[in-house]
């Protein structure tokens, strides 16, 4: 029972930290291609010194595991481009709600990759999703910078989807680390001539200190508490707080950025993660009962 416990309140933290690492979107004052680079420099960083001190292996088996090395990495990039241009054309609440789509696009793009049906609930799940994004989006900002943003978070949902399935086509030959590695070092690359066309302009030392903490702990400690607490939690319980990521960076975003989200925030956030919360319960269980998207 205490072990349980541990690993439930790893998770929480985890999440928490998930949901924290979207304020540095509007703490660190530059551009989203340069927050994303310094995300991913300090982590492919770290991860490599690590590898170097206790001499693990990176090498890929083959030419094909390279490849798809390097389109995991420019996804990773366009999907945090997304999220944290999201966040600075809108505010934190829409961001995280409309990129906490991401598990409706699963359910409709796995299908392709896996050879299975798509189900009629989930075409009903995926409709009640986009009725909250509506919600979401305030009245009267249809050419405005909130619409942008939450047309930029849906895109993140997209880039995410792309990237949880082609990370489950590769984890079963390889480390969570190891992937993670190449996903970083790579999507470093992928922004970086963007950034020196763009430029780097009034970079702060307050700047440069935030990028490292998002790299190493919003990052990189974040992601190893999450695969920690999974040993010691169902997968159900793990869906559930996993949907409340939203939850706890917008109650942040209430108290350290005084972003209040809207009561059509409030209202359209509470259908997408209803809707997002039935269809992680819906799978838990097809997956329990031996069933696939094929029934």
């Amino acid at each position: 029972m205490e072990n349980s416990r541990k690993y439930l309140i790893y998770t929480h933290i985890a999440i928490a930290m998930f949901g924290s690492a979207s304020l540095f979107g509007k703490l660190v004052h530059q551009p989203a291609l340069v927050i994303v680079a310094g995300r991913v420099f300090f982590s492919a960083l770290a991860l490599g010194i690590f590898f170097a001190f206790k001499r693990i292996s990176v090498k890929m088996e083959s030419r094909k595991d390279y490849i798809l090395m390097l389109l995991l990495g420019v996804i990773l990039a366009a999907h945090w481009i997304c999220f944290y241009r999201s966040i600075q054309d809108s505010t934190v609440a829409i961001a995280l709600l409309t990129f906490s789509t991401c598990p409706i696009f699963t359910t409709f793009i796995e299908p392709f990759f896996f050879r299975q049906r798509i189900r009629i609930r989930d075409i009903f799940t995926a409709l009640a999703t986009f009725a909250g994004v509506l919600f979401v989006v305030p009245k009267g900002d249809i050419s405005g910078g909130m619409l942008l943003g939450a047309v930029e978070g849906i895109f993140s949902g997209i880039t995410f989807s792309f990237l949880s399935i082609i990370e489950k086509m590769c984890i079963v030959k390889y480390k969570g680390y190891v992937i993670s590695f190449y996903e970083q070092f790579v999507a470093f690359f992928a922004v970086l001539p963007f950034v020196m066309v763009t430029g780097i302009s009034g970079m702060t030392v307050m700047d440069l200190s935030m990028l490292v903490i998002l790299a190493l702990v919003f990052t990189l400690l974040s992601r190893t508490l999450f695969i920690t607490g999974l040993k010691g939690i169902s997968a159900q319980a793990a869906g559930v707080i996993n949907s409340l990521e939203p939850l706890y960076g917008i109650v942040l975003a209430a108290v350290i950025l005084d972003e209040i989200p809207s009561a059509g925030e409030i209202f359209g956030g509470i259908i997408i993660l209803s809707t997002v919360m039935y269809s992680s319960f819906s799978t838990v269980r097809d997956s329990s009962n031996g069933l696939d998207a094929k029934g």
